[in-house]
């Protein structure tokens, strides 16, 4: 502490320096990187937003992106991230411009890797400004960059949207997309829908990154899940296909929320019976193991028996032939 105490002041002069001339921008970053220079890092960290919002009020956020992320090497990459990050706050109440936006991507293509591949963290920033259909293209970018880069760009994605996390919003005009962000309800069901196979996702990493979602219960709590599967549910029964985790989903939410036993047993379980879940031999599986979990419960008034004689006839049979009642 007394050390970064220390660091403080300089870096501070220096920062206001680098508002009258962003070329010293690339000084700090390059400092900050050094080896053994992890104190320094943080305190340049700590006050990058002070710089940003000066840089950016004085030459605008995405000219200034350009700027900085030019001078940055690849050493220099954390500290330009945090730079990126620090222009478009969670405390701002508007949204990033297209032209932030614009310059995140391009600082992006720019910018590959190694492998030639390009990096989702540099457009991590601008994400809660995207367009929802242009975030749903790149949803399985984040999905593939491992669990803290998925769950941050989640995070930021949503982060101007709490009061929808339970909606999934509807387009005014399909053939003209102006949604922004993506809610958390949302994000679920768009995980959901993945065609893991076409993207060139393991379908492990499919069921790993649902998984992720349901275990962070202070956003995808038992309210935004229940949202989720009424809203995959009712586009099953327009004649949707129901997506390959959605049963698994249901199991892992009778371990984590009791409090929607009830629901599942007395609308959702006979909803998916009125779509002939039957039908379908992978799902069928699941919803039986899913009635079995819960139709022991009909002392307490919790039981999927009720969705269970909703079963045709034959079907019913089926059941009881592989859990036969005691």
């Amino acid at each position: 502490k007394i050390a970064r105490d220390k660091a403080q002041k300089p870096v501070v002069l220096s920062m206001a320096l680098c508002v009258r001339k962003p070329e010293l921008i690339k000084a700090i970053m390059e400092t900050g990187c050094r080896e053994k220079a992890d104190v320094l890092a943080k305190a340049v960290k700590s006050n990058m937003p002070k710089l940003t919002r000066a840089a950016s009020t004085k030459y605008g956020a995405a000219n200034i992106a350009k700027r900085v992320a030019e001078m940055a090497s690849e050493k220099e990459t954390p500290l330009l991230l945090s730079f990126l990050d620090n222009l478009a706050p969670v405390t701002d109440k508007t949204l990033p411009s297209d032209e932030l936006i614009d310059a995140c991507f391009e600082i992006q293509r720019n910018r590959p890797d190694s492998k030639g591949d390009l990096d989702a963290s540099y457009i991590v920033p601008i994400l809660s400004g995207m367009k929802r259909d242009a975030l749903v293209q790149k949803l399985s970018d984040f999905v593939k960059g491992g669990d803290e880069m998925f769950k941050v760009s989640l995070r930021r994605m949503s982060e101007r949207l709490g009061r929808y996390a339970l909606i999934f919003r509807d387009e005014p005009d399909p053939s003209e997309p102006t949604l922004r962000g993506m809610s958390s309800c949302e994000q679920m069901v768009y995980l959901h829908r993945l065609d893991f196979q076409k993207v060139g996702i393991p379908q492990k990493r499919y069921l790993d990154a649902i998984r992720l979602c349901l275990e962070d219960e202070e956003v995808f709590n038992d309210r935004v899940v229940q949202a989720t599967l009424d809203y995959i549910s009712g586009k099953f029964l327009e004649g949707e296909s129901l997506p390959l985790a959605y049963l698994r989903t249901i199991i892992l939410v009778l371990s984590k929320h009791e409090s929607l036993h009830s629901w599942i047993c007395h609308v959702l379980l006979p909803r998916l019976v009125e779509g002939k879940i039957y039908e379908d031999k992978r799902q069928w599986e699941g919803w039986m193991r899913c009635a079995k979990m819960l139709e022991g419960g009909k002392d307490s008034g919790v039981s999927s028996l009720e969705a269970i004689q909703k079963l045709p006839e034959d079907k019913l049979a089926i059941y009881r032939a592989k859990y036969p009642k005691k």
